[in-house]
């Protein structure tokens, strides 16, 4: 939605040419590893399929047949709630339940088994939940309540603004706790935009940039997102 001549100029031809990338690079099963001849993986799975949710929310023209193949993978791919056991598992889970959801497959019985176990999840795992389970269950509050209740209460307040810190690395994920905040953010800004910590967050966010810029890309798009 921003308007500027040169992005309107070169954004459409640059997002043809990553979908055309990511259409050659799908492999048999519906997934996507990190390499063409890798095995699919369901996290990158789950983070291509939300960029063409983007894309085609966004106006593009994206291949269906290519989401509803991913779609299938994913929901192959999901895990019995039992077997969720390291908090990286959780939080995978977590972000798979949310892209199905916002690919219009999700799984409530799923999702509100984790919600069960939501002491697995780290923060961010936490805000990817709460975003699942308002799509599923938009007129029922009271879970996406208690995790926003929780979030709000892991904040760290400074000079600086406000911020989230997890307590254990994610590496899986890439997180980082910058990555943290800005998906908090993210989530704020659908579920409670009216939050008090939300104009802190982005106070924040601004000041953790190096130089003008976020230290990985994976901080920097979900910074993007969130503002």
């Amino acid at each position: 939605g921003i308007k500027d001549p040169t992005l309107e100029a070169h954004l459409p031809g640059l997002v043809r040419t990553g979908l055309q990338r990511l259409y050659n690079h799908q492999h048999y099963d519906g997934g996507w590893g990190w390499w063409v001849l890798s095995d699919s993986d369901p996290y990158l799975t789950a983070y291509v399929l939300l960029g063409m949710i983007e894309a085609d929310r966004a106006g593009f023209a994206v291949d269906e047949g290519v989401m509803e193949r991913a779609g299938d993978f994913l929901v192959d791919t999901l895990t019995a709630s039992h077997d969720v056991v390291q908090h990286w598992q959780a939080n995978r889970q977590a972000f798979v339940l949310y892209v199905l959801a916002e690919a219009e497959r999700g799984d409530l019985g799923r999702t509100i088994n984790l919600f069960e176990q939501r002491e697995k999840l780290d923060i961010f795992g936490e805000a990817y939940l709460a975003l699942a389970l308002n799509l599923l269950q938009p007129d029922e509050s009271s879970r996406v309540d208690t995790i926003l209740s929780d979030i709000t209460s892991a904040a760290i307040l400074s000079a600086s603004g406000a911020h989230w810190e997890e307590e254990r690395p994610d590496y899986y994920a890439m997180n980082t706790d910058t990555r943290s905040t800005a998906i908090v953010l993210a989530t704020l800004a659908r579920l409670d935009p009216e939050n008090r910590l939300a104009a802190n967050a982005v106070r924040w966010l601004m000041v953790a940039r190096k130089d003008g810029y976020w230290e990985t890309t994976q901080e920097t798009a979900w910074s993007i997102i969130a503002l």
